[in-house]
């Protein structure tokens, strides 16, 4: 039987795991690490011997919370298929490399991994991935958002979901029926057209959002199944309409309140703010193989005199949509992406139709 590897949002926070994780152990542990395969085989040993608990390697951690996470994540790390498992710990010890050349210029006192509890002094919507606690000199604390990739490849910079994001305070306080509205024009113009839906199945009833998690009607799963298995055109097609109509609501939620699609870029897009008066500033580091750079970033000397702003679909694409940005004469279009974070298969009913809501939403740079 093949081994089923993980994929989707799981393989991410594995994928995440590995490259941040991984490295901030080994630099508190001291270890210069140079090849992947010794890089894996020193966090699966932390990991086998119950060495997060205590110790140099417990440094690395906030809370048990994380340490308890970490545990889980770094065996699912043999879920991971070889070639992918490989490249991320190529990745770590470039990031490690990076770590140590910090060290140089201004001595470190320990690495801190920011999975769900981020250190004293941090803001709890900080985009740090991994903290750098200096022994001294100002500011105390360093964020790094990592990302890894190519030379020419572009990362995206903000990684959330559709729902998620219109559930964001800013989007709720402009718009408190957003999400309601959004169920509403998805029912109507998508998935009200699947076959074999029952009349009792309307806009109000087609899916449950009262809770954290979305919870649609069990007769529109067995609807989005069975427009699959009939016709798997017809359904790609419903995928793109359901594409749209996120990235529409989307475009018009931002093209309708400036206040909050700032207040939403300053706090989901991972603005760099190295040398910044914020406390705890934020450098964009990407790793590329196994050696790892610093990022500039034109939002960021932006952001502060953005005055306009407009959204708009790319009408080209299926997925993609743009935000312009405007600060007096000068622009910057931001590239975004809304789409399936898997494919739709019968043994795993999650992507395109089967994400409902809840459709992957990128920031991927700008132009």
């Amino acid at each position: 039987m093949a081994k089923e590897f993980l994929s989707g949002g799981e393989q991410t926070t594995i994928n995440s795991t590995i490259t941040e994780l991984f490295p901030a152990l080994a630099f508190n542990n001291k270890k210069n690490i140079n090849r992947p395969e010794d890089m894996h085989d020193y966090v699966v040993g932390l990991g086998d011997k119950k060495s997060l608990d205590g110790g140099i390697s417990r440094k690395a951690f906030v809370d048990n919370g994380d340490v308890k996470s970490a545990y889980t994540f770094i065996d699912d790390t043999f879920k991971i298929r070889p070639n992918m498992l490989k490249e991320k710990l190529s990745n770590a010890v470039g990031i490690l490399k990076y770590l140590y050349e910090v060290n140089k210029t201004r001595p470190i006192d320990k690495v801190i991994w920011g999975y769900r509890a981020k250190p004293k002094g941090v803001p709890v919507n900080h985009a740090g991935d991994i903290f750098i606690m200096f022994k001294k000199g100002s500011p105390k604390i360093s964020g790094i958002s990592l990302k890894a990739g190519t030379a020419k490849s572009a990362e995206p910079k903000m990684n959330s979901y559709v729902r998620t994001t219109i559930k964001k305070d800013m989007w709720v306080k402009s718009d408190s029926q957003s999400e309601n509205k959004l169920k509403v024009k998805l029912w109507k113009q998508c998935y009200s057209k699947l076959p074999g839906i029952p009349k009792s199945v309307n806009q109000n009833n087609w899916i449950d959002i009262a809770s954290k998690n979305q919870k649609p009607h069990p007769e529109v799963i067995k609807a989005v199944l069975r427009q699959f298995q009939r016709s798997e055109k017809k359904f790609d097609e419903l995928y793109q309409i359901q594409n749209k109509v996120c990235r529409q609501h989307m475009c018009d939620l931002i093209n309708k309140d400036l206040e909050a699609t700032k207040e939403w870029i300053g706090q989901e897009f991972r603005l760099q703010t190295p040398g910044s008066s914020d406390e705890v500033p934020l450098t964009l580091v990407k790793a590329i193989g196994n050696r790892a750079e610093e990022q500039g970033d034109k939002l960021a000397k932006l952001y502060p005199k953005i005055n306009k702003v407009k959204a708009y679909l790319n009408t080209a694409s299926v997925q993609e949509w743009f935000v312009d940005v405007h600060a007096g004469n000068q622009k910057l279009t931001l590239l975004m992406t809304i789409r399936s974070d898997s494919e739709y298969r019968e043994a795993k009913q999650k992507g395109k139709l089967g994400a409902y809501m809840g459709l992957k939403l990128l920031y991927r740079g700008y132009r």
